[in-house]
């Protein structure tokens, strides 16, 4: 039997403006500055993938992925594209790091190959449609005016959840945004925070204890990720619970985090761990604790964020679910793929792959760099 061949890959570094800046603790964001990479068999079908590398996060530019993208793209040409773990392997030996561009492939070969089975990504990876989600939406770290106005026009919106961007020093002007927010919105919306490690120690103490009334389901990174010492003890005295974000881009410092009891639960991105496979085992790790999940995203597009809700439908213990970035985005290039419906909720059909593909016009606007 002929086996299929990678024959062609195209990285193609693309451009979308948001809505308006999505400001967190970090920094703010006035574009998406993605790098997307379409695989091709010789069978003549292609799976596509997609990263949205932060400097500040991921330690990558979009100049840096494509850069890596080419020399990875030669390497992996005539190589059969079921064998993800070992092209996986092979990128982690290429470069330390830079997960943000691993993950464009991981979700190309997983596309393509779940194409090459005719299934639909959620079955390839063994899940299940019929799991319920709905995205929240983020607020941006604002004057606690706008921040309020933001979250009533968001529960206005049909929103179940909010996601709220925190992490300014002194935390009391924190505490002050969220008794702000609460109070715009009422008692019967979900509401997380997140400070993308913003505080210290004692100002997320104090930022914890001072919100533990406003019925907050759980924090993301208050602190500077690496700082196991803090987080463990801040994770014990918090009346919120914890979530590792930064502190857990792959399973290696997940399996630390949660041993060492530095968090309560941990949200995962394809963009952070490498792509679906590393994904995976974070997700296994998390099971094996027996804590919840949560999947987040960058700034990507509908095509990187209905690979994210595949990968969701595949474990139960993926609770929470922040896959809000297309809904920034001033436009939306992309075919196919999820959908978002009545209270946001998100929901994918069965096409094979994920779904989701860029329409040719759009990226035709912008470089194309090719192997093959």
């Amino acid at each position: 039997m002929r086996v299929s061949t990678i024959t062609k890959i195209e990285i193609i570094p693309i451009q979308i403006p948001l809505h308006e800046p999505f400001v967190i603790s970090k920094g703010a964001l006035t574009h998406a500055r993605n790098t997307v990479v379409i695989i091709y068999n010789s069978d003549g079908l292609f799976g596509t993938g997609e990263c949205c590398p932060y400097r500040s996060i991921h330690g990558e530019t979009q100049t840096g992925t494509v850069a890596f993208a080419k020399d990875l793209a030669k390497a992996l040409i005539g190589k059969n594209p079921r064998d993800i773990h070992s092209h996986v392997a092979l990128m982690d030996k290429m470069i330390v790091g830079n997960a943000s561009v691993k993950c464009a492939f991981d979700m190309a070969l997983y596309d393509l190959v779940a194409k090459m089975d005719e299934l639909p990504l959620y079955a390839f990876l063994q899940g299940s449609n019929q799991k319920k989600i709905y995205t929240d939406n983020t607020i941006s770290l604002l004057a606690k005016e706008k921040m309020a106005e933001k979250g009533a026009k968001f529960k206005d919106q049909g929103f179940t959840a909010l996601k709220v961007k925190l992490g300014e020093k002194p935390s009391k002007k924190d505490v002050e945004r969220i008794e702000a927010v609460r109070n715009a919105v009422g008692n019967d919306i979900a509401i997380r925070v997140d400070a993308n490690q913003g505080w210290n120690y004692q100002e997320a103490l104090y930022a914890l204890r001072g919100m533990q009334e406003m019925n907050i389901e759980h924090c993301e990174e208050p602190i500077q990720a690496g700082n196991t010492q803090d987080q463990t003890r801040l994770t014990a005295l918090s009346p919120i619970p914890i979530m590792a974000d930064e502190s857990a881009f792959n399973h290696y410092e997940t399996y630390r985090v949660l041993s060492q009891q530095a968090a309560h639960s941990v949200n995962i991105k394809l963009g952070k761990s490498g792509g679906i496979l590393n994904a995976s085992k974070v997700a296994g790790i998390c099971q094996a604790a027996n804590v919840y999940c949560q999947v987040g995203s960058f700034s990507e597009s509908r095509l990187g964020i209905s690979a994210l809700v595949h990968f969701d439908l595949a474990w139960d213990h993926i609770i929470f679910h922040d896959l809000d970035s297309p809904i920034m985005l001033a436009d939306d290039p992309v075919h196919g793929g999820l959908k978002y419906g009545d209270q946001w909720e998100v929901t994918v059909d069965d096409s094979p792959g994920h779904g989701a593909s860029f329409d040719p016009q759009f990226l035709n606007q912008f470089e194309k760099f090719t192997a093959s």
